[in-house]
């Protein structure tokens, strides 16, 4: 295998991909041969990522849809099976947290975070995966959280969210085996985005709080979050099934 080239001629769709590690994971598809699509909510951010991308010699497009909206997702993955013929890859990026005390909350708040951070999941995972099965191969890679498996201060219902896209990675996995279809999910820990960076400035406590359990003392580069995606999509992982692998620089360890 061309480790250089791990994923010529396939077609990734990467949602939430326009900027943080959602960005960082479509160049590095990109850049190992991947015709990546990019799925944002952001017109102007997605138009920017797909251009980047191309001007460093990959393939890319932006297409712009709003990941909670269920038609949406359904008529944006017909239109891609439809254009390019198959999605061998899905990353399930999108994603965000509104920190907030748990009895502060509302259930507006509550559907905001389980539709963006869940629902997504689930409705591209119930899209792309009949075509994944017609062609019999497949790999999905779900971006939970270490807030999944770990209490995050603040962030209960966004912990939820997360342990949900644990769960149903580790069940589709088992569903989708047989197909050829290979699912497992990252978690990982703070990482310098420009929501930690908005955080930093609204937020600068709960920041405190979460950075300061991160044992190696510093915050993820998005791109150290691509590397594992990619390892998990690609065949270097090939007897890895149903694993959520956390990536945190030790935050789970305190």
């Amino acid at each position: 295998m061309d480790r250089n080239k791990r994923f010529q001629g396939q077609v990734a769709l990467v949602t939430g991909a326009a900027l943080g590690i959602g960005n960082a994971i479509a160049h590095g598809l990109a850049e190992e041969g991947a015709r990546v699509l990019i799925l944002d909510i952001s017109v102007e951010d997605g138009e920017e990522a797909a251009r980047a991308v191309v001007d460093g010699g990959g393939q890319a497009a932006a297409i712009t849809m709003d990941a909670t909206d269920p038609q949406q997702v359904r008529e944006t993955v017909g239109e891609i099976i439809d254009e390019y013929g198959r999605i061998d890859v899905l990353v399930n990026n999108v994603g965000g947290n509104q920190p907030t005390p748990f009895l502060e909350s509302d259930e507006a708040l509550w559907r905001q975070l389980l539709e963006l951070n869940l629902m997504s999941t689930l409705r591209f995972c119930h899209a792309v995966l009949p075509h994944m099965i017609a062609q019999q191969y497949g790999r999905v890679v779900n971006i939970a959280s270490i807030a999944g498996i770990h209490p995050w201060p603040g962030s209960v219902i966004y912990g939820v969210a997360k342990a949900g896209v644990v769960s149903l990675t580790r069940s589709l996995a088992a569903d989708m085996a047989s197909h050829n279809i290979r699912v497992n999910c990252i978690c990982p820990g703070p990482t310098e985005t420009t929501l930690s960076k908005l955080l930093r400035q609204t937020q600068p406590e709960y920041v405190k709080a979460i950075h300061g359990m991160v044992t190696l003392g510093r915050l993820a580069d998005p791109q150290e979050i691509a590397a594992a995606v990619l390892f998990l999509a690609s065949e270097e992982s090939s007897f890895v099934l149903g694993e959520c692998m956390v990536v945190d620089g030790g935050y789970n360890m305190v």
